[in-house]
């Protein structure tokens, strides 16, 4: 028979931050979960790790919510105290211990239409277990923040639960991630012991974190036949080393060093590597098939970010040849262990880390290459654009003219609407046009540049950069999907 925990809220109110810091996390994680369980069990009672044991080691659970949850339009805050036990060095008045600057915190949250979920797993745990388990799950007060008092409990047999009310989310199969599906951490073997190194050491449990995808119930009821594909079709991402975090200034010094190393690469594999025009992108004629794009990945969009870059990515067109993709692919996956590394102008090596699809969502959300994929109606630059021509006359409706050139130029549809800043970004953490290098080389004419929010008439797949600087990273452009017209 299948095993039950359910949690009861005392009101309807989740309130848990996603791994993005920005909104609520949806649906409930059942890391997070064996984590409140971990948390008030007694780690030197053996039937307690034996329960635990168990747990990691099952498949993922459906995790079964109330339907229709809405994201608060206010989070909740609270100040919160700084902990500080040695009074030698601060004054009284700071001991009631404010953080960030005086600042209350705000944690997200979501607002239920009901109060009880429930994660079920298929297995069962036996006589021994089963009662062990429903002890751990009635010592857990709270579920997500601390503020969020619930009851829980656990047991074997049938979820009664009214279905009207809920929706049932349910691990895809392993090694798949379906379209409208959503990364979700879950427990699995060995996740005790590392969370116990983690608290060793004073790091977050999420830094333990492994992700599994879930389908979205509600996937289905969208309309899939309404999105137009835009030119790439994969985009691969890297990350630089944790820590290293670079000015979005040198962009087009990083985009150039990568294909550099990409073609440095193909070449000692042995490829003709000329004649492919889709990796270095001088066509011989306009027919050609539209070439790779390397990317920059900034920090933006988020209330936090600044925009500084932290990875690298490398779009293959739709139109790529079979062979000039697969020579592309084996050269930054497999060829002398994969990409790893370029250089800069002055000598020193840029390490770079594959981000795969099998971990990608443990990775930062800027380097997840779903983060830049859409699909989305409304799309603003993160990097400055560069137009493609000089506009006629210097006014609005003439580099709005230039923008949607550009924009079919680039294989997307023509806009419905736009907004063009000549300076200054458009979304939180974007950098203004100051300072950036528009030129590759020293002879190139500069071209105008700006930032720009583009809505398409239809949900547009990404990832999208437009301009005369797209195949190296100049117009790479954030979706935002729940952006509001009206705001514009």
């Amino acid at each position: 028979m299948p095993f039950h925990i359910s949690v009861e809220l005392l009101e309807p109110l989740y309130q848990a931050t996603a791994m993005d810091g920005e909104r609520a996390e949806w649906p409930p994680h059942p890391a997070r979960l064996f984590c409140a369980l971990v948390a008030h069990a007694d780690l030197d009672d053996a039937a307690h790790r034996m329960a635990l044991a168990w747990l990691e080691a099952q498949e993922p659970p459906v995790v079964t919510v109330p339907a229709r949850p809405l994201e608060a339009d206010h989070p909740r805050t609270a100040w919160v105290v700084t902990n500080i036990v040695d009074t030698k060095k601060v004054t009284h008045g700071l001991l009631p211990g404010r953080t960030a600057g005086g600042v209350p915190r705000a944690w997200a949250q979501k607002t239920l239409s009901g109060t009880r979920m429930v994660f079920s797993w298929a297995a069962e745990p036996g006589e021994e277990l089963a009662p062990v388990l429903q002890e751990l799950a009635r010592r857990v007060p709270y579920f997500g923040r601390s503020t969020g008092a619930g009851l829980l409990d656990a047991w074997c047999g049938p979820d009664e639960a009214d279905d009207e009310w809920r929706r049932r989310w349910r691990p895809a199969a392993h090694g798949e991630y379906p379209k409208g599906s959503r990364p979700i951490r879950i427990p699995y073997c060995g996740y005790l012991a590392w969370l116990e190194e983690a608290f060793e050491e004073q790091r977050p449990s999420w830094s333990q974190a492994v992700t599994h995808h879930y389908l979205d119930p509600d996937h289905t009821d969208r309309d899939e036949a309404a999105v137009a594909e835009g030119p790439f079709g994969d985009l691969l991402t890297f990350s630089f080393a944790p820590g290293v975090a670079l000015d979005p200034r040198w962009t087009l010094e990083l985009t150039g060093r990568l294909r550099g190393a990409v073609m440095s690469t193909l070449e000692a594999m042995g490829h003709d590597v000329p004649a492919m025009t889709t990796v270095h992108g001088h066509k011989n004629s306009p027919d050609d098939p539209r070439p790779a794009a390397y990317f920059a990945l900034p920090f933006a969009g988020h209330r936090h970010a600044d925009g500084r870059l932290l990875g690298l990515g490398i779009a293959l067109p739709r139109e790529m040849p079979k062979h000039d993709r697969k020579a592309l692919l084996d050269a930054l996956l497999h060829h002398d262990g994969g990409l790893c590394q370029i250089r800069l102008a002055d000598g020193e090596p840029l390490d770079l880390e594959r981000v795969s699809p099998a971990d990608q969502d443990s990775w930062p959300l800027t380097v997840q290459p779903w983060a830049w994929q859409g699909p989305s109606a409304v799309w603003t630059t993160v990097l400055p654009m560069v137009l493609d021509r000089f506009p006629k006359k210097n006014e609005e409706a003439a580099w709005a003219d230039s923008i949607a050139a550009s924009c079919i130029a680039a294989g997307l549809p023509k806009p419905a609407r736009m907004r063009v800043s000549p300076r200054a970004g458009l979304a939180p953490g974007v950098r203004n046009t100051d300072g950036f290098q528009l030129r590759r080389k020293d002879r190139e004419r500069p071209l105008p540049s700006c930032h720009v929010r583009l809505t398409f008439p239809v949900p547009v797949s990404g990832p999208v950069v437009l301009g005369s600087k797209k195949n190296f990273g100049l117009g790479l452009c954030r979706p935002e999907p729940d952006f509001q017209e009206d705001d514009q």
